[in-house]
């Protein structure tokens, strides 16, 4: 073994200056066995150059294989002495397809002829891993070295075992290419990066990162959640925001609900951000942090990879109704005293020591529930002194009819024939017709029609846009659609209320099941 090793040893630094950076860093950051194709492989080295990309491998084969067919090392013989050719007579098949990678062929004719031969290298190659311990640089660097050392050994061992074999199938350069690229895939899934290898990626995560936005649902517990590095002990004092509280590592937010999940997007940005709206939440405070090291895992994504003062913008609406909603944004900021930009609802100013407003009960809270049961793409629809047979008739197959106290009611999933003029015109000849649409590109139409005309169809963006009529006007008294939280809840309260029409919640989800 030791001439033998001394044999490859002498050879590897001239493969290694070979193997292009880029290829060679992709190839060193394979870690971890990967997911087989359920194809059964005749040794560990075809499964493993199975795993490896098809353009790496190729343009690891193109580095490697003019000087790999000059290598003239040969393994001793006595290496090789247990490795049995096929029985003279023997026959057998090698599926091939087109575009398939031009070592796939020459491999499975090693594997086929002279069974064990791929294996050997495997074993030999483990025997003789190059030690990577010193190994500094950057990401890139350290990954390119790890790549390029451990296959310019898998490629002197595999020329040099395959040399001594000898025969025309065993001296393809391709071969031992081939052989080689699948054991350092096999060989690496195994192996540990070089030890300076966390500090690096943490340095390039840091020089490359831009920031970051996701959404997710926090699990609240003790009418909190967290965004911390890792939990801790720490009570949070919500006294001063009513809202947030510094943690170690991270910061607290109170929630109205006790226990649960509470839908949270958070956004991570580099500078501070633009003044918040503030006609979108109830309350709205901003806190200093010190974070540890940063990466602070929140759902599926994390803050910043880095430690120090951070600025955090907590906003929320829905508290006092159970229907809460957070936003998180966060920048890296010196210390500052906390302050609080909205305060508007009772959690906040009994947190606060404040006295706490009258409870407020909003006309579309009875209807949110509407929003959710139907998705993202519907239109509410309610006619009055017409027959369910009648409305039926103006709707296709799709849609949902049910009488209702005060008229009839149609939801139609994904459609919007309710929305269109000629249909409200025809539903209200002897009464009224009102709609509400909306698609999943947040386009609206609420309409009111009476006696046959049509009286106002607006996007729902400002409740000032629909006229004068005075029933219309009543419809809409109370309800903020520049407030753009439960807009649809809003926009079908009016609805309701223009027909005169009562929806019992239980009679139409029944319905919308059915």
């Amino acid at each position: 073994m030791g001439d033998f090793a001394t044999l490859v040893a002498s050879v590897v630094p001239r493969i290694e200056a070979l193997v292009p950076a880029e290829p060679a860093a992709e190839l060193g950051r394979h870690t971890g066995r990967q997911r087989r194709d359920g194809i059964p492989a005749a040794s560990a080295a075809q499964q493993g150059l199975r795993e490896v990309p098809g353009l790496l491998a190729e343009r690891l084969l193109g580095a490697l294989e003019l000087e790999v067919g000059r290598l003239s090392l040969t393994a001793p013989a006595a290496l090789v002495a247990d490795l049995r050719p096929l029985p003279d007579g023997s026959s057998f098949s090698v599926l091939s397809a087109h575009g398939q990678s031009a070592m796939t062929t020459p491999v499975a004719m090693v594997d086929t002829v002279h069974r064990g031969a791929a294996d050997l290298v495997l074993r030999h190659v483990e025997r003789l891993l190059p030690d990577l311990s010193e190994v500094t640089g950057s990401e890139a660097e350290i990954a390119a070295r790890r790549g390029s050392a451990h296959l310019a050994t898998a490629t002197a061992v595999a020329r040099a075992v395959l040399n001594a074999i000898g025969t025309p199938t065993a001296t393809d350069p391709r071969a031992a290419i081939g052989i080689a690229i699948g054991v350092t895939a096999q060989v690496l899934a195994d192996l540990p990066m070089p030890p300076g290898y966390a500090r690096a990626l943490l340095e390039k995560r840091r020089a490359e990162y831009m920031g970051s936005s996701w959404y997710t649902h926090a699990p609240v517990a003790a009418h909190r959640f967290v965004l911390v590095e890792e939990p801790g002990l720490d009570e949070p004092d919500f006294t001063r925001t009513g809202l947030a509280a510094p943690v170690h590592s991270g910061f607290a937010v109170r929630t109205g609900i006790a226990e649960g999940q509470v839908p949270v997007s958070v956004r991570v940005v580099l500078r501070e951000p633009a003044e918040p709206d503030l006609a979108a939440w109830d309350e709205v405070v901003e806190i200093s942090y010190l974070a540890v090291d940063g990466d602070a895992r929140f759902g599926h994504s994390a803050t910043a990879p880095w430690g120090g003062e951070f600025r955090a913008r907590v906003s929320a609406t829905g508290r006092d109704e159970a229907d809460e909603r957070y936003e998180l944004t966060i920048w890296p900021a010196p210390h500052a005293d906390p302050v609080v930009r909205k305060r508007t609802d009772r959690v906040g100013h009994l947190l606060r020591g404040e006295p706490a407003p009258p409870p407020i009960r909003r006309p579309e809270a009875g209807l949110r529930w509407l929003r959710t049961e139907l998705g993202e793409a519907a239109t509410v629809t309610i006619a009055t002194n017409v027959t369910l047979d009648e409305v039926v008739a103006e709707f296709g197959e799709g849609a949902v009819a049910v009488e209702v106290d005060g008229g009839v009611l149609v939801v139609e999933d994904n459609d919007y024939l309710g929305s269109r003029t000629e249909v409200l015109k025809r539903l209200s000849r002897n009464g009224k017709a009102a709609s509400h649409y909306w698609n999943v590109n947040r386009l609206t139409r609420l309409s009111f029609a009476r006696g046959g005309t049509v009286l106002s169809a607006e996007e729902v963006l400002d409740e000032t846009w629909f006229g004068t009529d005075p029933e219309v006007r009543q419809a809409l008294e109370g309800l903020s659609f520049t407030d753009r939280r439960h807009v649809d809840a809003k926009a079908v309260t009016a609805v309701a209320r223009f027909t005169g029409a009562v929806i019992a919640e239980d009679d139409l989800r029944d319905a919308l099941r059915q």
